[in-house]
């Protein structure tokens, strides 16, 4: 077994996003895995509605003063996000070699939409820069990770500091490529953790088997784990992960939903 391949990398934003960081991140990404990098920028349908209606109000949080905040105004500031974007993108490639490429999509931020974006691995920013020192708006694009074929990247911490890389497997999972997807996501400095859910010593040692040609520097560990959901994701939880690994097409797995839902590491939907 082989790593996947990877040839191009897709990163998703809006406004609320911090763009350099992301761009950066996935960037460094791109080059690792000696891919392209493909930029999206939305700009959300629903503030421009906003801006439309007669309350439609700017707040100032550093100084609680409001203001109108007018439809050309709003096109005005989406804009210069939207090149800001494509500047970081351009800048990014010429540092590491990149072939790279860039477009705005004017829509809801949705799975539909997610789906029309052409990329081995889609990275999602699902962690808004802070506003007035410390305040994060709701991600608009951190829950869309459904409706669509590609390997998802959820960030949700920038930069992605070393430590556990968590593969959970459970007993209809596509148990080849998760750990192919968890070992080329991981770096020198991470250990990873392969947890499966059910099993015996003999599913372990088959594993084993499937880890071994992927040729992993890190440290390696496999363990049998509870299949009773609240416990695992107490487990989880307690292990403090830095990315969680988990097999994007069991949609309707609860452990999957209350773990996207409660914690707060980095989170890898393969497909």
């Amino acid at each position: 077994m082989n790593e996947p391949k990877v040839r191009r990398i897709a990163i998703a934003c809006d406004a609320a996003c911090d763009i350099r960081v992301a761009v950066g991140e996935a960037a460094a990404l791109a080059e690792r895995w000696k891919a392209s990098l493909h930029g999206v920028f939305f700009e959300d349908e629903n503030l421009y509605r906003l801006a439309a209606l007669p309350f439609g109000r700017q707040m100032t949080l550093s100084s609680a003063v409001s203001e109108s905040f007018s439809g050309a105004e709003l096109e005005k500031l989406s804009s210069a996000l939207g090149a800001s974007m494509r500047r970081e993108l351009s800048e990014a490639a010429a540092q590491h070699g990149l072939e790279w490429s860039f477009a705005v999509v004017r829509d809801l931020p949705s799975a539909a939409t997610l789906a029309e974006i052409e990329a081995d691995v889609l990275v999602v920013d699902a962690a808004p820069r802070p506003f007035s020192g410390s305040w994060r708006p709701h991600s608009s694009l951190g829950a869309l990770s459904e409706g669509h074929g590609s390997t998802t990247l959820i960030w949700r911490q920038k930069p992605r500091r070393p430590g556990t890389v968590l593969i959970l497997l459970g007993e209809q999972a596509d148990r080849e490529n998760a750990l192919a997807a968890g070992v080329l996501m991981a770096g020198s400095e991470d250990e990873i953790l392969v947890l499966l859910r059910g099993g015996s010593p003999e599913d372990i040692s088959a594993l084993k088997e499937l880890a071994a040609p992927l040729g992993f520097p890190g440290k390696i560990r496999f363990e049998v784990t509870t299949r009773d959901n609240p416990s695992l994701v107490r487990q989880i939880e307690g292990l403090k992960p830095v990315l969680i690994v988990l097999d994007g097409r069991e949609a309707a797995d609860p452990v999957r939903r209350d773990l996207l839902a409660n914690t707060q590491c980095d989170v890898l939907l393969v497909r």
